[in-house]
């Protein structure tokens, strides 16, 4: 049994990944918006197309590996299995180094940007280190040590977004190219990596000893648990990747030049960042259920199963919708100010229904694999996967950036609906109806407040506009708060398990 002091550690453990992540996603939010302003939506066209293929590297060596280890190890495992599967992911992930730095020019190529040709490159020294930060991170979380592979994360994304504003610098200062610019803010990537693994390696997780033959692992099952958790984190890159190979080409099928083919797709590329803010919202509270509700089914608690499941999505669709929502109505004034114009708002506006559709994908992919439901997750990621192809193929030529917003929300939406019909299957929901109307009529609430306030403030700038921002965006805030408190969105049982949800919780039983 464990004692109180270890269960504290673990908590607080969990707090400083989560401060991590958090921190991380801001940064990776924040730092297109000087690159944009600087460099251009061109320059952003360049920096976004080749981004994903680096953001695998990230998610792999953040969650997956990490999470896989974690599950398949536990605290158990020994320090030959922990060597062994390190030398083999390292192994792998050498082969994806050498493969696309040979193949860089043929990748770009197919890209429809020959000049993406060192981009791709640098981004290639990203994939020598998912072996060692993977195993490293993953063994640390494993024995419930959360410090370390937290200040890892920090350390590595600090490195990579401070070489990227050099990047803009020398950019601005020495008449650098977008690609040459982009090259070197590629290759922060792979020196945060660098940086990161020393650090770690530093800690000495544990010492590196030759591998035998009883060096028992379940290679299959590893390799599963690592394609689940890439899987709900990848969702956005995915799509992102799909994009880089698809969209440039649409675009000039058009009759559009090279140039506006790329300035469109850059100003799309600006809803990656509103994307992710959203989503920062969303994954930070959704989550909080999902140990209490796979320790339920451990123990086959039936009633807490449901009741925890019920919550989970209801706190999920709540601040997915809200952060939908908000950022829908506050997109004409956030485009201007973090990127100097309101260009392809209504496209931009779209695609922000993506944080809605991920946040919803990412819970139900959840619910899944604590039920061992993993083909089901595969087979509607690969659907998905497919018709935003067809879809990018299809609508782009005829509509051109909306076309590629729709494709995507579509994709989403049968991504979405696979996995919730396969969801309903293991677990029973309840006042549903009842929580969905009360939303409707807070969105609507939310949506006439933010519109009412922007139109009262009068915008001079994009100073001004910050201003006028920040106060929409606390009006929306407080509209979510009055709809919980008052409209009893959450019930007392759901809302105590959000931060701050005592407090709420008190507030509603003052009120009766």
């Amino acid at each position: 049994m464990k004692s109180k002091s270890d269960k504290n550690t673990a908590f607080n453990g969990v707090v400083a990944l989560t401060l991590a992540l958090v921190i991380v996603k801001i940064l990776s939010a924040i730092y297109r918006v000087p690159y944009q302003n600087i460099l251009g939506d061109e320059g952003l066209y360049a920096y976004q197309q080749i981004y994903p293929i680096v953001a695998l590297g990230v998610i792999l060596t953040m969650n997956a590996i990490p999470s896989a280890i974690t599950q398949s190890f536990d605290t158990v495992g020994q320090v030959r299995q922990y060597t062994k599967v390190l030398i083999n992911l390292q192994v792998i992930s050498a082969v994806f180094f050498l493969i696309l730095l040979v193949s860089a020019k043929w990748v770009a190529s197919l890209m429809g940007d020959a000049n993406l040709t060192p981009m791709l490159r640098a981004a290639s020294f990203s994939f020598l280190f998912i072996g060692i930060l993977g195993v490293y991170r993953g063994y640390y979380q494993a024995q419930k040590m959360m410090n370390a592979p937290a200040l890892s994360q920090v350390i590595e994304q600090f490195v990579r977004v401070s070489i990227i504003m050099v990047a803009v610098v020398l950019f601005m200062t020495c008449q650098w190219s977008i690609y040459a610019a982009g090259t070197l803010a590629i290759a922060g990537s792979a020196a945060g990596f660098l940086a990161s693994s020393l650090f770690l390696i530093k800690q000495k997780p544990f010492k590196l000893t030759r591998p035998d033959a009883q060096s028992n692992i379940e290679w299959r099952k590893l390799a599963l648990a690592i394609i689940v958790f890439a899987v709900s984190q990848l969702i956005v890159i995915v799509w992102q990747v799909v994009d880089s190979f698809t969209v440039l080409h649409a675009l000039k099928s058009t009759g559009l030049d090279f140039q506006q083919a790329t300035t469109q797709k850059g100003i799309y590329d600006r809803g990656a960042s509103f994307i992710q803010m959203g989503l920062i919202v969303t994954t930070t509270f959704s989550f909080v259920l999902i140990p209490l509700l796979t320790e339920a089914i451990k123990e086959k608690h039936d009633i807490l199963t449901n009741r925890y499941a019920n919550a989970s999505i209801k706190i999920t669709v709540m601040f997915s919708v809200a952060a939908g929502v908000g950022l829908i109505n506050l997109l004409p004034v956030m485009n201007t100010v973090f990127f100097k114009n309101d260009s392809l708002t209504g496209t931009l506006a779209i695609y922000m229904l993506t944080v809605i559709c991920v946040s919803l994908i990412m819970m139900d992919i959840a619910l899944l694999q604590v039920k061992q439901q993993v083909r089901v997750v595969l087979f509607a990621f690969m659907m998905g996967v497919i018709s935003k192809v067809l879809l990018n193929v299809i609508l782009i030529p005829h509509l051109l950036m909306l076309g590629g917003s729709l494709s995507t929300v579509i994709s989403l939406v049968l991504f979405t609906l696979i996995l919730h019909f396969n969801v309903l299957k293991h677990y029973k929901f309840q006042t549903m109806r009842k929580f969905v109307f009360k939303l409707i009529l807070t969105m609507l609430m939310l949506s006439i407040a933010v519109q009412v306030t922007m139109w009262l403030i009068p915008t001079h700038g994009r100073i001004g506009g910050l201003i006028e921002l920040l106060i929409a965006a606390s009006i929306g805030v407080l509209v979510i708060l009055f709809a919980t408190i008052h409209l009893q969105l959450l019930s007392y049982r759901e809302l105590k398990h959000l931060p701050f949800g005592n407090k709420l919780y008190h507030m509603k039983r003052g009120k009766h």
